[in-house]
Protein backbone atom coordinates (compact mmCIF):
# COMPACT_ATOMS: atom_id res chain seq x y z
CA UNK A 1 0.00 0.00 0.00
CA UNK A 2 1.51 3.31 -1.09
CA UNK A 3 1.03 6.72 0.49
CA UNK A 4 2.08 10.12 -0.78
CA UNK A 5 3.10 12.85 1.68
CA UNK A 6 3.31 16.41 0.37
CA UNK A 7 5.97 18.03 2.52
CA UNK A 8 6.18 21.57 3.82
CA UNK A 9 8.73 24.27 3.09
CA UNK A 10 11.43 22.37 4.99
CA UNK A 11 11.25 18.89 3.37
CA UNK A 12 14.01 17.23 5.38
CA UNK A 13 12.42 18.33 8.66
CA UNK A 14 9.01 17.13 7.46
CA UNK A 15 10.47 13.74 6.54
CA UNK A 16 12.19 13.41 9.92
CA UNK A 17 8.92 14.25 11.67
CA UNK A 18 7.00 11.66 9.65
CA UNK A 19 9.62 9.07 10.60
CA UNK A 20 9.39 9.95 14.30
CA UNK A 21 5.59 9.90 14.40
CA UNK A 22 5.19 6.69 12.40
CA UNK A 23 7.68 4.88 14.63
CA UNK A 24 5.51 5.76 17.65
CA UNK A 25 2.06 5.26 16.15
CA UNK A 26 3.05 2.08 14.28
CA UNK A 27 6.00 0.52 16.16
CA UNK A 28 5.63 -2.75 14.25
CA UNK A 29 5.26 -1.15 10.86
CA UNK A 30 7.09 -2.90 8.07
CA UNK A 31 8.50 -0.67 5.39
CA UNK A 32 8.33 -2.48 2.08
CA UNK A 33 10.14 0.15 0.06
CA UNK A 34 12.40 3.07 0.69
CA UNK A 35 10.90 6.47 1.29
CA UNK A 36 11.89 8.46 -1.76
CA UNK A 37 11.74 12.14 -2.57
CA UNK A 38 10.41 13.49 -5.81
CA UNK A 39 8.95 16.78 -6.98
CA UNK A 40 6.62 18.31 -9.50
CA UNK A 41 7.62 21.45 -11.37
CA UNK A 42 5.33 23.83 -9.51
CA UNK A 43 4.83 22.05 -6.20
CA UNK A 44 6.67 21.14 -3.05
CA UNK A 45 8.64 17.96 -2.42
CA UNK A 46 6.82 14.68 -1.94
CA UNK A 47 7.63 11.46 -0.14
CA UNK A 48 6.25 8.12 -1.20
CA UNK A 49 6.03 5.38 1.40
CA UNK A 50 5.04 1.78 0.75
CA UNK A 51 3.97 -0.08 3.88
CA UNK A 52 2.21 -3.25 4.90
CA UNK A 53 -0.76 -1.70 6.69
CA UNK A 54 -3.39 0.99 6.22
CA UNK A 55 -2.79 4.40 7.75
CA UNK A 56 -5.39 6.57 9.44
CA UNK A 57 -4.56 9.64 7.36
CA UNK A 58 -6.92 11.99 9.20
CA UNK A 59 -5.38 11.08 12.55
CA UNK A 60 -1.86 11.34 11.16
CA UNK A 61 -2.34 14.76 9.54
CA UNK A 62 -3.85 15.96 12.82
CA UNK A 63 -0.60 15.07 14.57
CA UNK A 64 1.98 16.28 12.08
CA UNK A 65 3.10 19.88 11.78
CA UNK A 66 5.18 19.73 8.60
CA UNK A 67 3.02 17.78 6.14
CA UNK A 68 0.60 19.57 3.82
CA UNK A 69 -1.43 16.58 2.68
CA UNK A 70 -1.49 12.78 2.65
CA UNK A 71 -2.80 10.75 -0.29
CA UNK A 72 -3.25 7.04 -0.98
CA UNK A 73 -2.53 5.29 -4.25
CA UNK A 74 -5.52 4.26 -6.34
CA UNK A 75 -5.30 1.24 -8.63
CA UNK A 76 -7.97 2.26 -11.17
CA UNK A 77 -7.90 4.93 -13.86
CA UNK A 78 -8.85 8.49 -12.89
CA UNK A 79 -12.24 8.40 -14.68
CA UNK A 80 -13.10 5.06 -13.04
CA UNK A 81 -12.05 6.40 -9.63
CA UNK A 82 -14.12 9.56 -9.98
CA UNK A 83 -17.16 7.64 -11.19
CA UNK A 84 -16.83 5.39 -8.14
CA UNK A 85 -16.33 8.13 -5.53
CA UNK A 86 -18.87 10.51 -7.10
CA UNK A 87 -21.50 8.22 -8.66
CA UNK A 88 -24.20 10.89 -8.95
CA UNK A 89 -24.38 14.60 -9.64
CA UNK A 90 -21.55 16.73 -10.98
CA UNK A 91 -18.03 15.30 -10.75
CA UNK A 92 -15.59 17.76 -9.19
CA UNK A 93 -11.87 17.09 -9.31
CA UNK A 94 -8.45 18.73 -9.25
CA UNK A 95 -5.18 17.69 -10.85
CA UNK A 96 -1.90 19.66 -11.15
CA UNK A 97 -1.44 18.61 -14.78
CA UNK A 98 -3.98 20.89 -16.45
CA UNK A 99 -3.52 19.42 -19.91
CA UNK A 100 -4.28 15.92 -18.65
CA UNK A 101 -7.16 17.25 -16.56
CA UNK A 102 -8.84 18.71 -19.65
CA UNK A 103 -8.56 15.35 -21.43
CA UNK A 104 -10.10 13.55 -18.45
CA UNK A 105 -12.88 16.12 -18.27
CA UNK A 106 -13.73 15.55 -21.96
CA UNK A 107 -13.72 11.77 -21.47
CA UNK A 108 -16.09 12.00 -18.51
CA UNK A 109 -18.39 14.37 -20.38
CA UNK A 110 -18.51 11.99 -23.35
CA UNK A 111 -19.73 9.28 -20.95
CA UNK A 112 -22.63 11.52 -19.98
CA UNK A 113 -21.31 13.05 -16.74
CA UNK A 114 -21.33 16.71 -15.79
CA UNK A 115 -17.80 17.71 -14.75
CA UNK A 116 -16.03 20.61 -13.11
CA UNK A 117 -12.26 20.86 -13.08
CA UNK A 118 -10.62 22.96 -10.34
CA UNK A 119 -7.02 24.04 -10.63
CA UNK A 120 -5.38 23.09 -7.28
CA UNK A 121 -3.72 26.37 -6.29
CA UNK A 122 -3.38 25.51 -2.58
CA UNK A 123 -4.90 23.45 0.22
CA UNK A 124 -7.61 26.07 0.70
CA UNK A 125 -8.87 25.13 -2.76
CA UNK A 126 -9.06 21.49 -1.69
CA UNK A 127 -10.83 22.34 1.57
CA UNK A 128 -13.43 24.77 0.29
CA UNK A 129 -14.47 22.48 -2.59
CA UNK A 130 -14.76 19.39 -0.35
CA UNK A 131 -12.33 17.54 -2.59
CA UNK A 132 -11.07 15.22 0.16
CA UNK A 133 -14.58 13.98 0.92
CA UNK A 134 -15.28 13.62 -2.80
CA UNK A 135 -12.03 11.77 -3.48
CA UNK A 136 -11.42 14.39 -6.13
CA UNK A 137 -7.98 15.82 -5.33
CA UNK A 138 -5.52 13.81 -7.39
CA UNK A 139 -1.76 13.78 -7.87
CA UNK A 140 0.28 11.76 -10.37
CA UNK A 141 3.91 10.95 -9.65
CA UNK A 142 6.01 8.37 -11.49
CA UNK A 143 2.85 7.38 -13.41
CA UNK A 144 1.18 6.44 -10.11
CA UNK A 145 -2.13 8.04 -9.15
CA UNK A 146 -2.83 9.21 -5.60
CA UNK A 147 -6.09 10.52 -4.12
CA UNK A 148 -5.82 12.91 -1.17
CA UNK A 149 -7.24 11.53 2.07
CA UNK A 150 -6.31 14.31 4.49
CA UNK A 151 -5.02 17.88 4.41
CA UNK A 152 -3.27 19.94 7.05
CA UNK A 153 -5.69 21.86 9.31
CA UNK A 154 -4.13 25.13 8.20
CA UNK A 155 -6.97 27.30 9.46
CA UNK A 156 -6.50 25.98 13.00
CA UNK A 157 -2.75 26.60 12.83
CA UNK A 158 -3.39 30.13 11.60
CA UNK A 159 -5.88 30.77 14.38
CA UNK A 160 -3.42 29.58 17.02
CA UNK A 161 -0.69 31.69 15.44
CA UNK A 162 -2.42 34.99 14.74
CA UNK A 163 -5.56 34.75 16.86
CA UNK A 164 -3.97 34.20 20.25
CA UNK A 165 -4.12 37.23 22.55
CA UNK A 166 -0.64 37.17 24.12
CA UNK A 167 2.45 37.67 21.97
CA UNK A 168 5.17 40.16 21.09
CA UNK A 169 7.92 40.46 18.51
CA UNK A 170 10.55 38.90 20.79
CA UNK A 171 8.67 36.09 22.53
CA UNK A 172 6.13 35.11 19.90
CA UNK A 173 8.24 34.27 16.85
CA UNK A 174 8.14 30.45 16.96
CA UNK A 175 5.55 29.23 14.41
CA UNK A 176 3.01 26.74 15.83
CA UNK A 177 3.81 24.27 13.04
CA UNK A 178 7.50 24.25 13.99
CA UNK A 179 6.61 23.93 17.68
CA UNK A 180 4.53 20.86 16.88
CA UNK A 181 7.36 19.41 14.77
CA UNK A 182 9.76 19.81 17.70
CA UNK A 183 7.36 17.98 20.01
CA UNK A 184 6.97 15.13 17.55
CA UNK A 185 10.71 14.88 16.96
CA UNK A 186 11.21 14.41 20.70
CA UNK A 187 9.05 11.24 20.60
CA UNK A 188 7.85 12.06 24.11
CA UNK A 189 5.05 9.88 25.57
CA UNK A 190 1.83 11.78 26.35
CA UNK A 191 2.13 11.11 30.09
CA UNK A 192 5.65 12.53 30.33
CA UNK A 193 6.53 15.74 32.16
CA UNK A 194 7.49 18.28 29.53
CA UNK A 195 9.29 21.56 30.24
CA UNK A 196 9.85 24.63 28.07
CA UNK A 197 12.39 26.80 29.96
CA UNK A 198 12.26 29.64 27.39
CA UNK A 199 8.50 29.53 26.96
CA UNK A 200 8.08 32.99 25.41
CA UNK A 201 4.40 33.29 24.53
CA UNK A 202 3.84 29.58 25.16
CA UNK A 203 3.73 28.23 21.61
CA UNK A 204 5.34 24.89 22.49
CA UNK A 205 3.08 24.49 25.52
CA UNK A 206 -0.09 25.32 23.59
CA UNK A 207 0.80 22.93 20.78
CA UNK A 208 1.63 20.22 23.34
CA UNK A 209 -1.80 20.84 24.86
CA UNK A 210 -3.55 20.30 21.53
CA UNK A 211 -1.62 17.03 21.12
CA UNK A 212 -2.88 15.73 24.46
CA UNK A 213 0.01 16.45 26.86
CA UNK A 214 -1.13 17.48 30.33
CA UNK A 215 2.03 17.39 32.49
CA UNK A 216 3.41 20.69 31.26
CA UNK A 217 5.75 23.20 32.84
CA UNK A 218 6.81 26.56 31.42
CA UNK A 219 9.35 29.07 32.63
CA UNK A 220 10.99 32.19 31.28
CA UNK A 221 13.18 34.96 32.64
CA UNK A 222 10.60 37.49 31.43
CA UNK A 223 7.56 38.26 33.57
CA UNK A 224 5.68 39.37 30.45
CA UNK A 225 6.38 36.03 28.77
CA UNK A 226 4.80 34.15 31.68
CA UNK A 227 1.77 36.45 31.51
CA UNK A 228 1.45 35.90 27.75
CA UNK A 229 1.77 32.13 28.11
CA UNK A 230 -0.95 31.94 30.75
CA UNK A 231 -3.22 34.16 28.67
CA UNK A 232 -2.69 31.99 25.59
CA UNK A 233 -3.28 28.72 27.43
CA UNK A 234 -6.51 30.08 28.93
CA UNK A 235 -7.61 31.36 25.51
CA UNK A 236 -6.85 28.00 23.91
CA UNK A 237 -8.94 26.09 26.47
CA UNK A 238 -11.94 28.35 25.89
CA UNK A 239 -11.51 28.64 22.13
CA UNK A 240 -11.37 24.93 21.41
CA UNK A 241 -13.52 23.76 24.36
CA UNK A 242 -11.38 20.66 24.76
CA UNK A 243 -11.08 18.83 28.09
CA UNK A 244 -7.44 17.91 27.50
CA UNK A 245 -6.57 21.53 26.74
CA UNK A 246 -8.56 22.68 29.78
CA UNK A 247 -6.51 20.33 31.92
CA UNK A 248 -3.34 21.69 30.37
CA UNK A 249 -4.44 25.24 31.14
CA UNK A 250 -3.37 24.48 34.71
CA UNK A 251 0.21 24.17 33.44
CA UNK A 252 2.78 25.11 36.03
CA UNK A 253 4.29 28.46 35.06
CA UNK A 254 6.99 30.44 36.84
CA UNK A 255 9.60 33.10 36.21
CA UNK A 256 13.19 31.87 36.23
CA UNK A 257 16.56 32.21 34.58
CA UNK A 258 17.06 28.98 32.63
CA UNK A 259 20.49 28.59 34.20
CA UNK A 260 18.91 28.54 37.68
CA UNK A 261 16.11 26.06 37.12
CA UNK A 262 17.51 23.69 39.74
CA UNK A 263 16.43 26.26 42.33
CA UNK A 264 12.81 25.86 41.20
CA UNK A 265 12.48 22.20 40.18
CA UNK A 266 13.26 18.93 41.90
CA UNK A 267 16.28 16.92 40.71
CA UNK A 268 15.47 14.29 38.08
CA UNK A 269 11.83 15.41 37.82
CA UNK A 270 11.60 16.23 34.09
CA UNK A 271 11.30 13.76 31.21
CA UNK A 272 11.69 16.10 28.27
CA UNK A 273 12.77 19.67 27.56
CA UNK A 274 11.61 21.19 24.28
CA UNK A 275 12.52 24.79 23.68
CA UNK A 276 13.52 27.56 21.38
CA UNK A 277 15.87 29.62 23.56
CA UNK A 278 16.76 33.26 23.19
CA UNK A 279 18.02 33.61 19.61
CA UNK A 280 19.66 37.00 20.06
CA UNK A 281 18.61 40.44 18.91
CA UNK A 282 16.44 40.65 15.77
CA UNK A 283 18.72 41.04 12.76
CA UNK A 284 18.46 43.68 10.05
CA UNK A 285 21.19 42.31 7.76
CA UNK A 286 23.33 45.39 8.37
CA UNK A 287 25.30 43.86 11.26
CA UNK A 288 29.02 43.40 10.77
CA UNK A 289 30.73 40.09 11.37
CA UNK A 290 32.19 41.18 14.71
CA UNK A 291 28.73 42.06 16.05
CA UNK A 292 27.36 38.69 14.99
CA UNK A 293 30.35 36.87 16.46
CA UNK A 294 29.90 38.71 19.76
CA UNK A 295 26.21 37.78 19.87
CA UNK A 296 27.06 34.16 19.05
CA UNK A 297 29.57 34.01 21.93
CA UNK A 298 27.02 35.46 24.39
CA UNK A 299 24.39 32.94 23.33
CA UNK A 300 26.88 30.06 23.54
CA UNK A 301 27.48 30.87 27.21
CA UNK A 302 23.73 31.09 27.88
CA UNK A 303 23.09 27.73 26.22
CA UNK A 304 25.94 25.92 28.01
CA UNK A 305 24.88 27.33 31.39
CA UNK A 306 21.29 26.26 30.66
CA UNK A 307 22.38 22.70 29.88
CA UNK A 308 24.24 22.55 33.19
CA UNK A 309 20.89 23.24 34.85
CA UNK A 310 19.08 20.79 32.55
CA UNK A 311 21.46 18.03 33.65
CA UNK A 312 20.30 18.46 37.24
CA UNK A 313 16.54 18.41 36.66
CA UNK A 314 16.27 15.82 33.87
CA UNK A 315 15.74 12.14 34.55
CA UNK A 316 18.35 9.69 33.25
CA UNK A 317 17.90 9.36 29.47
CA UNK A 318 15.90 12.58 29.50
CA UNK A 319 15.57 14.27 26.11
CA UNK A 320 16.26 17.85 25.09
CA UNK A 321 15.02 19.25 21.76
CA UNK A 322 16.94 22.49 21.39
CA UNK A 323 17.30 25.12 18.68
CA UNK A 324 20.70 26.67 18.08
CA UNK A 325 20.65 29.61 15.66
CA UNK A 326 23.23 30.75 13.17
CA UNK A 327 23.49 34.17 11.58
CA UNK A 328 24.00 35.06 7.94
CA UNK A 329 26.80 37.44 7.03
CA UNK A 330 26.99 38.07 3.28
CA UNK A 331 27.50 34.57 1.79
CA UNK A 332 28.58 32.80 4.98
CA UNK A 333 27.12 31.77 8.30
CA UNK A 334 28.32 32.81 11.75
CA UNK A 335 27.70 29.73 13.89
CA UNK A 336 27.44 29.25 17.64
CA UNK A 337 30.09 26.77 18.72
CA UNK A 338 28.60 25.21 21.81
CA UNK A 339 27.67 21.61 21.00
CA UNK A 340 30.90 20.06 22.25
CA UNK A 341 30.66 22.02 25.49
CA UNK A 342 27.02 20.96 25.88
CA UNK A 343 28.11 17.34 25.59
CA UNK A 344 30.57 17.91 28.43
CA UNK A 345 27.68 18.85 30.74
CA UNK A 346 26.42 15.26 30.53
CA UNK A 347 24.63 14.92 27.20
CA UNK A 348 24.98 13.02 23.94
CA UNK A 349 23.72 14.32 20.60
CA UNK A 350 21.31 11.84 19.00
CA UNK A 351 20.89 11.93 15.20
CA UNK A 352 17.48 12.19 13.56
CA UNK A 353 16.30 9.15 11.61
CA UNK A 354 14.75 9.61 8.17
CA UNK A 355 13.18 6.61 6.46
CA UNK A 356 15.06 5.74 3.31
CA UNK A 357 17.91 8.12 4.10
CA UNK A 358 20.95 8.25 6.36
CA UNK A 359 20.50 9.74 9.85
CA UNK A 360 21.38 13.43 10.17
CA UNK A 361 23.13 15.06 13.12
CA UNK A 362 20.83 18.06 13.13
CA UNK A 363 18.06 19.60 11.06
CA UNK A 364 18.14 23.07 9.50
CA UNK A 365 15.13 25.40 9.36
CA UNK A 366 15.64 28.46 7.18
CA UNK A 367 13.53 30.57 4.86
CA UNK A 368 14.97 32.50 1.91
CA UNK A 369 15.97 36.10 2.63
CA UNK A 370 16.09 35.55 6.38
CA UNK A 371 19.25 36.49 8.22
CA UNK A 372 18.81 33.79 10.87
CA UNK A 373 18.59 30.03 10.51
CA UNK A 374 17.55 27.56 13.19
CA UNK A 375 19.39 24.29 13.65
CA UNK A 376 17.43 21.65 15.55
CA UNK A 377 19.37 19.33 17.86
CA UNK A 378 18.30 16.36 19.97
CA UNK A 379 20.31 15.61 23.09
CA UNK A 380 19.88 12.77 25.57
CA UNK A 381 21.13 12.95 29.13
CA UNK A 382 23.76 10.36 29.95
CA UNK A 383 22.93 7.94 32.75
Amino acid sequence: MKYLFQLGHQPQISAAEITAVLSLKHPNIKTLAHLRTCALKHQEAFLILEIDQQLNCADLIGTLGGTIKIARQIETSIPAHLNQTQPTGKIIFSLPDKTLAIKIKKELKQSGRSVRYIEPKNTATILHNNLVELGGDLTIINNEIFATEAIQPFEEFSQRDYGRPGSDDRSGMLPPKLARILINLSQTPKDATLLDPFCGSGTILTEASTLGYTNLIGSDISEKAIKNTKENLDWLAKQFNNLTIQQSSTTKLFQSDAAKLSNKLQPHSINTIITEPLLGKPLTGRENKEQLRSQADELAKLYIDSFKAFAKILKPDGVVLFIIPKFKFKNEWVEITCVEEIKKTGFAAVPFEILGSSPVEHLAYHRPNQHLARTIWRFVKNR
